[in-house]
């Protein structure tokens, strides 16, 4: 979807409110200490966690689907981390069971059709004590903006940016039904969060500020494998 749009894309969310100042924070922060820890970034995009987690000391893999954010990622990280072409409705074959540490799923969930199979596939390959930290727009935010009942489950075509011409297809899904989903493949939450944006937008974008400081754009999810 990213590959007619990626530079434009890539250059905007380097510095933008959203997700320099308000999901990679939050990502981030959910993640934790990663120094010495093997890390999976699906869906890397340009790169932009990638680079941050190694700068943080962790092991970098990762996977996206648009060759252009592959070859991004890969400039971006300097060669340090492993990043390969993949879309995600597929098995990551690459990557042995009980191998990762840490998963990170930056606003991407939502993009694909069979979530809970992805979701099992991260399951596979964390270790025991693994954890998922994963982000995607708050369910409330797709209902005020795209109207009808809250509690539709559908997938809905339309623009990543109400400014640029990026066409996405993205899941709108009630908390309750992205809550499910978790269970299903094995997996419960330890820290739900509703970002609040990093104090800096205030000076920088003062109306996003302003805006997610009153409600919640994103949501983002510390998951960890249930035993059984």
């Amino acid at each position: 979807m990213y590959e007619r749009f990626a530079h434009e894309y890539a250059a905007h969310a380097e510095t933008s409110a959203h997700n320099a100042l308000y999901d990679r924070p939050a990502v981030l922060g959910l993640a934790g200490d990663v120094a010495g820890k093997a890390v999976f970034d699906a869906a890397c995009g340009p790169g932009l966690y990638a680079r941050e987690l190694l700068d943080r000391g962790a092991h970098v893999s990762g996977c996206d689907a648009s060759p252009t954010f592959v070859e991004m990622a890969r400039a971006r990280t300097g060669g340090r981390a492993d990043i390969r072409l993949h879309d995600l409705s597929t098995p990551l074959t690459w990557v042995p069971s009980d191998s990762v540490d840490l998963v990170v799923l930056a606003l991407a969930i939502h993009y694909i059709d069979d979530r809970v199979a992805l979701l099992r596939e991260f399951r596979r390959i964390l270790t025991p004590d693994g954890t998922l930290v994963l982000s995607t727009e708050h369910p409330t935010t797709a209902w005020l903006r795209l109207g009808g009942s809250y509690f539709t489950s559908e997938p809905v075509e339309e623009s990543l940016s109400p400014k640029s011409d990026w066409p996405i297809r993205a899941w709108r899904r009630p908390l309750t039904a992205i809550c499910d989903e978790f269970r299903e493949a094995g997996l419960l939450i330890e820290t739900l969060l509703e970002p609040r944006p990093a104090p800096e937008m205030a000076d920088h974008y003062p109306d996003d500020h302003a805006k997610l400081e009153e409600f919640p754009a994103f949501i983002a999810f510390r998951l960890v494998p249930r035993h059984t």
